[in-house]
């Protein structure tokens, strides 16, 4: 029966060949005979085939394997809530609130010697919050209410005794939110099980277009509230940190003299969280930094687990527990995303000998993971930073992975959270080449082997340091249009405030150079008005217009794109391809970059989408990137097969084009 369908798809292609589908080619180029002939025809051929090989050997991979299901921190409550307030406050939705008690007992090491958590029972739920110690003899506790209504809550002391910290009660009045802030309207952002995008609380998708900060702790406070304002004009809507500078070091606990500092990351995390940005944070820096706090609380015990590493000590499993709990009760309340840390998954730090007596078995921050969830009320989404993708994928070549997929990107290690119930996204460090057509097996790995999570491109190039605008762009149409829902964008001098990091060298991405000078020049205001920033906001324009999480990454696949030789591209479409956004980043414009992106006419090239309906009606509509103009749209009648030959692009640069089935 193959054979007879084989026999009968190839005389379709035949015919297809010298059937001439309708052509949106710009007039008045002169092209070879031999490059119109393929333009026309050849892409159309291998369109149709490659949808006779899915046909034939079932090869259209669409199916991705669903999410672990998500078992939320909060317990249900029914009957009556036996709770007589001491006080009365209001709050609006999702909006964080504060609590102090002064504590009328004085403690040696208030860190270490006493906890307090908040019972907030509501909406017939009851969440634990933990509270923290704020210096002197005050303890704080920030919270949200998720639904309104009336709240009541009760605190808990681990010294009953201590009457001050212990069953103090309140009652809150919460009420909608009345302002215009997406995070609060909708909720805090969260994983959805089944689904490969982030969204808030109440399933509306969240486009995720982060700002990268890694040096929170260097920025002023006038600086963070600049910026914010800045990012939030451009589209952004994530404010990605570490804490590079802070003030405080968490190596030997929390002690009064760095509660200024933590106050001054409080005043940054509320700027944030005002402007309505998601702080995707990372509570502990380099693994360098991690060894040194193990080293200090115990360090190992004897027990070896594998390849020679040792388990960490019981004492540095509690103080990591200790510190986990407290950066969630300082932060929890916050629209927030845990990070983690710096490329602690899989962690080549340890093959570079940085901290010999750790590496992805015994990885201590998959304990800090743990130990987030367990303290963070409202199940914020957690992830660990990857290393780039050339030495950490989702699956790689499987190495250390328990479970079993079909591996595309050999020369990766897997992921050690692939196991770690508590880690619900994937942070991908992808830096697609801006010069060459990519073949896909990392986005392949990241889409189809990422366990069903949503997965982020949280660190590419930074624009200024490593590529300039047109990569910085690039960077953001390839993730999103790869299944990658989620682009963190970077410019030098705000990536990380006053580094120094590669100014002595010149960089290049291939197609621009960064002079050390440009480097060393650059400063944080400049990053500011950055074209690429700009540019991202409209990529998340263009985007939002259509069901950007509704796309599926076509990869090579050349049933649904069959590219003209050359074109660099990107291609999805949703699940019947009736919306298709594809991304084309070859061009022949010099003032785009230095030099061409592609040799003779593949600039300006484009290919057949495939998979259409038989003679049917579309209309497409090309974008321009770098000035976010959308063209006129225009319509097309497909082939009789199921094919339609794009054309040139209406200009030489990266372009867009969405293309939709007419009603």
């Amino acid at each position: 029966m193959k054979k007879i369908i084989s026999l009968f798809l190839s005389i379709v292609i035949l015919v297809s060949v010298f059937s001439l589908p309708a052509s949106a080619t710009t007039e008045g180029r002169s092209l070879p005979a031999i490059v119109t002939f393929f333009e026309k025809y050849g892409t159309n051929f291998v369109s149709l085939l490659g949808r006779a090989w899915n046909i034939i050997f079932k090869t259209d991979e669409t199916a991705i394997p669903s999410a672990p299901e998500f078992t939320p921190s909060w317990q249900e409550i029914s009957g009556d809530i036996d709770i007589t307030p001491e006080q009365t406050l209001t709050a609006e939705t999702w909006v964080a609130e504060e609590i102090s008690f002064i504590s009328e007992k004085k403690y040696a090491n208030p860190f270490e010697d006493v906890d307090v958590d908040l019972l907030l029972y509501g909406d017939g739920k009851v969440y634990t919050i933990p509270a923290f110690w704020d210096g002197g003899d005050t303890w704080k506790i920030r919270f949200v209410c998720p639904a309104a209504g009336d709240w009541y809550y009760k605190t808990v002391c681990t010294d009953e005794e201590n009457t001050s910290l212990h069953s103090k009660t309140g009652k809150v009045v919460c009420t909608e939110y009345s302002g215009n802030l997406d995070i609060y309207k909708h909720g805090f952002v969260t994983t959805a099980y089944g689904k490969k995008y982030l969204t808030f609380a109440d399933g509306t998708p969240f486009f995720y277009l982060g700002d990268t900060h890694w040096s929170l702790g260097d920025e002023t406070v006038d600086m963070v509230k600049t910026i914010c304002e800045k990012r939030v004009s451009q589209g952004f809507t994530v404010f990605q940190s570490e804490p590079i500078g802070a003030t405080f070091d968490l190596a030997n606990g929390i002690a009064e003299y760095e509660i200024a500092g933590l106050r001054n990351y409080d005043e940054k995390f509320k700027i944030i969280a005002d402007n309505g940005l998601v702080h995707a944070n990372a509570q502990f820096f380099f693994p360098y930094s991690m060894e040194l706090l193990i080293a200090n609380n115990g360090g190992y015990s004897d027990k070896t687990i594998a390849d020679g590493m040792r388990e960490i000590s019981d004492q540095a499993k509690k103080y990591l527990e200790k510190l986990s709990r407290y950066w969630v009760a300082r932060y929890g309340a916050y629209p927030v995303m845990w990070t983690l840390g710096q490329e602690v998954d899989n962690d080549f730090y340890w093959s570079e000998t940085t901290h010999p007596d750790w590496n992805h078995i015994n990885n201590p921050y998959k304990l800090v993971a743990q130990y987030i969830a367990k303290y963070d009320a409202y199940d914020h989404p957690l992830t660990a930073h990857q290393e780039n993708t050339g030495a950490t994928a989702a699956y790689g070549n499987g190495r250390g992975a328990s479970d079993k997929c079909t591996v595309y990107n050999n020369d990766a290690m897997p992921s050690c959270f692939r196991d770690v119930k508590e880690h619900n996204f994937y942070a991908a460090q992808w830096t697609p080449s801006k010069t060459e057509q990519s073949d896909f097996s990392r986005e392949k790995d990241l889409w189809y082997n990422s366990q069903g999570k949503p997965v982020v491109n949280y660190e590419g190039q930074y624009c200024y340091l490593w590529t300039k605008n047109f990569g910085a762009r690039m960077q953001g149409w390839t993730a999103y249009l790869n299944g990658m829902y989620g682009y963190g964008w970077g410019g030098h001098d705000t990536w990380s405030y006053l580094n120094i990091y590669d100014e002595e060298n010149d960089s290049s991405d291939g197609v621009d150079t960064i002079t050390s000078e440009e480097k060393k020049n650059a400063t944080w205001q400049d990053s500011l008005e950055y074209a690429s920033s700009y540019q991202s906001g409209y990529m998340r324009s263009f985007l939002e217009k259509t069901e950007w999480y509704n796309l599926i990454p076509r990869f090579d696949n050349p049933a649904y794109f069959s590219p003209s030789i050359g074109v660099y591209y990107t291609c999805a479409s949703n699940s019947d391809n009736t919306e298709i956004v594809l991304y084309f980043y070859s061009f022949t414009d010099p003032s785009v970059a230095e030099r061409a992106n592609a040799k003779g006419y593949a600039g300006i090239k484009t290919g057949t989408v495939g998979n259409l309906e038989p003679d049917t009606v579309y209309t497409y509509q090309w974008f321009d990137p770098i000035t976010g103009k959308a063209y006129d749209e225009q319509e097309f009648t497909s082939s009789p097969y199921g094919t339609y030959y794009i054309g040139e692009k209406p200009t030489a640069t990266d372009m867009a084009l969405r293309i939709v089935k007419g009603e």
